[in-house]
């Protein structure tokens, strides 16, 4: 359970916007590798791109996380790379 960021520099409980990383990725290319065998039913194991640098609005979960759902407060444009588990996978822009 949880959620990781890529970020700039990190302080435990002291959030900037301008700390989260903020890819450049037209024409470009991004790998990565998953391990789903253990990911069973009820299980979603997500990767999504989200404009956290962009956003100015603290959240709340008390940092700038911001998806297309509003999860925690803040609205913002999500790209779902990956939702999957051991069953199934989805992407959607």
């Amino acid at each position: 359970w949880g959620r990781a960021y890529f970020a700039k520099s990190c302080a435990s409980g002291t959030y900037n916007n301008s700390d989260y990383e903020a890819w450049q990725l037209l024409g470009k290319k991004l790998t990565y590798t998953t391990e789903l065998s253990q990911a069973g039913c009820g299980c979603n194991a997500a990767m999504y791109l989200v404009s956290m640098r962009q956003n100015s609005e603290v959240s709340g979960c008390m940092d700038y996380y911001c998806d297309a759902n509003s999860v925690c407060g803040v609205n913002c444009h999500e790209i779902d790379i990956q939702e999957a588990n051991k069953y199934a996978w989805h992407s959607a822009l």
